[in-house]
């Protein structure tokens, strides 16, 4: 279904969302837009974190002189705090 709605959401300028029981749908309400984004924005944030956590952070105190996991650990330590500002504002 996703081939086939996200062109027509881009096309037609209308958001695509997702909830339990209705499934994909699109919405012409500014709430469900923003709930949804806030959703996926959490959702987002804990897979960062937890990669972070158990992945990443494990790997830089292992081995912090290698180039590529620091580079990994500033990185998603940004998108961390962008992500954490996101879902805080307008709260």
């Amino acid at each position: 279904m996703k081939v086939l709605v996200q062109p027509a959401a881009m096309a037609h300028l209308t958001p695509l969302i997702w909830t339990y029981p209705d499934r994909y749908r699109f919405s012409s309400h500014p709430e469900d837009w923003i709930a949804y984004e806030r959703s996926r924005l959490r959702s987002e944030l804990t897979r960062i974190s937890r990669l972070l956590s158990a992945t990443v952070a494990p790997h830089a105190a292992t081995r912090p002189e290698e180039e590529w996991v620091n580079l990994v650990l500033g990185q998603l330590n940004v998108v961390q705090a962008a992500l954490t500002l996101l879902s805080k504002a307008g709260a």
